[in-house]
C-alpha cells in the first residue's frame, strides 16, 4: 500500500472525507436509514464520483479505517470498495499530523498484527460503533473529529485516539488544495467551514490592474476569473436514482454512470494540464474559455440541469502563507514587500525564491474548486422533489417539511459567503 501514499496529487483529483464514506456505506449498505442531511452526502459524492478522476484521503483516516471497519461495517462497505476499485483510492500526507492519547494496550508475544487487531475489535467493538460513527447532524456540529490509530511492535499493540479540531482540518485541507489541483468532498457539517474559508485574497484594484497589464489581459476578465460562479451540470443524482430498482443496485449503477462520463473527466484533466502549462494568465483564461465552451455544450444535452459551484482563485505563490502578501507584491513589484505580512519562519527560503521567480516569469495559475450547490439542492425544485420520491422508494424514508427546514436553517446561518441565487 506504500505506493499509494503521495505528497502530491494528480490532475482532477478530490480529497474525500472518511466521515462521508462512512455515511454512504451506512445507508447504502443497509445498516440504517438516511437523514435529511444524507441528501447532501449522496449528492456531493455522486457529483465528485462522476467528475473527478482520482480520490485521496489522509494516512490518519486510513489507519482509522483499518481499525474500525470490521466493527462498524461487519457486512462490508459497498461504497468504499467502489471507490477503491474504480479510482484506486490514494493517501496524501500533510492533512492531519497530531499526537494521540493511548486508549488500548495489549501484549503481542506470539500474535500477528491481524490477531491483535481482532482482539481489540472484540473488546472495543461496541465502543467503536458508539464513539467513532455518527450521521451528519446540522443541529449538533462537532468541533472535534476523533480518529484511532495503532502501532504494532515486538511486544505491544497500542491503539491511540487523535482528536482533530474541525477548524484546523479545514484550514489544512484548504492549504493543501490551494497549492495543488485537489478538490474536496466533505460531509455537510464541514461544508459551512469550508465555504467560509474559501475567501478570495483581497487583491486591490491597483494590484489587479498591474497583474492584468503584466499578463496583457483586460482587468475585467481577470476580476471575473476570481471568486464563486455557477456552472450547469447534468442532474447526476437524479439520473442515478431513477435507474436503480433496489438499494443494492446503486454501486453497480454508479460504476456504469462513471464510465458514461469518462469524456467529462478527460476534459477536466486536459484543462488542468493546460492551466499548469500556460506561462501567462492570458493563456490560462483562453484555456478556461475553451473548457467552459465544452462544458456548456455538454450540459445542454441533459434536461432539468442542476448547477455546481466553482470557486476560482489566483495561485500567485505555491505556498499559502506566502500568498498572504501577494497583494503588496503585485502592486509594487518589490521583493521586500513579501516580508510585510509574512512570518518568514514558516516558509523555507527556497520556497520563497522559487515562488518569486515563478511570479516574475508571469506564471500565475488560475485555479478552481468544485462545490455542490447546497442552496439549489434544498430548494423546492424539480430535482429535489424527484430525489425525495426516490428516497422514499429506495430507502423507505419520507422527510417532513420541518426536517428539511432544519437543513435550510443551517445553510442560512452557517454558509455566509455562498450566493443564494443564480447569476
Amino acid at each position: 500500500m506504500d505506493n499509494l501514499i503521495q505528497d502530491s496529487v494528480n490532475y482532477n483529483s478530490a480529497y474525500i472525507s472518511l466521515n462521508l464514506l462512512d455515511e454512504l456505506d451506512y445507508c447504502i449498505g443497509g445498516y440504517g436509514k438516511p437523514t435529511p442531511e444524507f441528501i447532501f452526502s449522496l449528492n456531493t459524492f455522486v457529483e465528485s464520483f462522476m467528475a473527478c478522476s482520482e480520490f485521496y484521503t489522509s494516512l490518519d483516516e486510513l489507519n482509522h479505517l483499518n481499525l474500525t471497519a470490521g466493527a462498524i461495517f461487519p457486512n462490508g462497505r459497498p461504497i468504499l470498495n467502489l471507490v477503491v476499485r474504480e479510482t484506486g483510492l490514494k493517501f496524501v500526507s500533510g492533512v492531519l499530523d497530531l499526537p494521540g492519547k493511548v486508549i488500548y494496550r495489549e501484549e503481542t508475544i506470539g500474535k500477528t498484527r491481524k490477531e491483535a487487531e481482532q482482539d481489540f475489535i472484540a473488546e472495543y467493538g461496541q465502543t467503536l460503533r458508539n464513539d467513532y460513527f455518527s450521521m451528519s447532524n446540522v443541529d449538533n456540529l462537532p468541533d472535534k473529529l476523533p480518529l484511532v490509530t495503532s502501532k504494532f511492535g515486538d511486544s505491544e499493540f497500542i491503539v491511540s485516539e487523535v482528536q482533530s479540531n474541525t477548524y484546523d482540518l479545514i484550514a489544512n485541507l484548504i492549504s493543501v488544495s490551494n497549492t495543488s489541483s485537489i478538490q474536496t468532498t466533505l460531509p455537510i457539517n464541514l461544508y459551512g467551514q469550508q465555504v467560509n474559508r474559501l475567501r478570495p485574497v483581497p487583491y486591490s484594484i491597483d494590484a489587479l490592474e498591474k497583474l492584468a497589464a503584466l499578463h496583457k489581459i483586460q482587468v475585467d476578465d481577470l476580476v471575473k476569473s476570481i471568486g464563486l460562479q455557477y456552472m450547469p451540470i447534468p442532474p447526476f443524482t437524479n439520473i442515478l436514482l431513477s435507474q436503480v430498482n433496489d438499494l443494492y443496485d446503486i454501486p453497480s449503477k454508479l460504476t456504469q454512470l462513471r464510465a458514461d462520463f469518462q469524456e467529462l473527466r478527460d476534459r477536466f484533466v486536459k484543462f488542468e494540464e493546460q492551466i499548469y502549462a500556460s506561462p501567462t494568465i492570458k493563456e490560462q483564461l483562453e484555456a478556461y474559455k475553451e473548457f467552459t465552451s465544452f462544458w456548456d455544450a455538454f450540459a445542454k444535452k441533459y434536461a432539468n440541469q442542476a448547477h455546481r459551484l466553482f470557486y476560482q482563485h489566483l495561485d500567485v505563490f505555491q505556498n499559502v502563507d506566502a500568498d498572504k502578501s501577494a497583494n503588496s507584491i503585485i502592486k509594487t513589484g518589490d521583493t521586500k514587500d513579501i516580508f510585510k505580512e509574512l512570518n518568514i519562519a514558516k516558509i523555507a527560503g527556497k520556497v520563497i525564491t522559487h515562488s518569486w521567480e515563478w511570479f516574475q516569469d508571469r506564471k500565475v495559475i488560475n485555479r478552481f474548486k468544485g462545490l455542490t450547490n447546497i442552496w439549489e439542492l434544498f430548494q423546492n425544485s424539480d430535482n429535489i422533489s424527484q430525489q425525495l420520491g426516490h428516497f422514499e422508494r429506495l430507502f423507505g424514508v419520507k422527510f417532513t417539511t420541518a426536517e428539511l427546514n432544519r437543513v435550510h436553517d443551517f445553510v442560512n446561518n452557517q454558509v455566509q459567503n455562498l450566493p443564494k441565487t443564480l447569476s
